[in-house]
């Protein structure tokens, strides 16, 4: 089964409906409603650096989330907290995060409902 959201780029999005899970590295692959929350980390690949923009868009295209993150959440000792946000309505979540100093990007759709 796959799981509810998809991943490119140079720093890989993994969403949980759990923040211990999300911390503990286990992975997700079930469905997303309406009401949930969610968890996002990181993988960002080597030679990625601090600060990090993070943009997340609903699926009606307003934008939910605009911010600079300083450090991302990994799923390493020390790491940050996810980032969560509890999801509204069904469709497409849009989630993009960048270096903001740098060129390596991730872009994640996230799918609910």
């Amino acid at each position: 089964m796959a799981g509810p959201i998809d991943s490119s780029g140079d720093i890989e999005v993994f969403c949980h409906t759990d923040a211990h899970s999300a911390s503990q590295g286990s992975s997700f692959f079930g469905s997303i409603t309406p009401g949930d929350w969610v968890h996002l980390v990181f993988n960002p690949d080597e030679g990625t650096s601090p600060p990090y923009r993070l943009k997340i868009t609903s699926p009606s295209g307003s934008v939910l989330l605009d911010q600079t993150v300083r450090d991302l959440p990994t799923r390493e000792p020390q790491s940050p907290e996810p980032i969560s946000f509890v999801v509204s309505t069904t469709g497409s979540y849009r989630i993009e995060i960048r270096e903001a100093n740098g060129r390596q990007t991730g872009v994640a759709t996230l799918r609910v409902g």
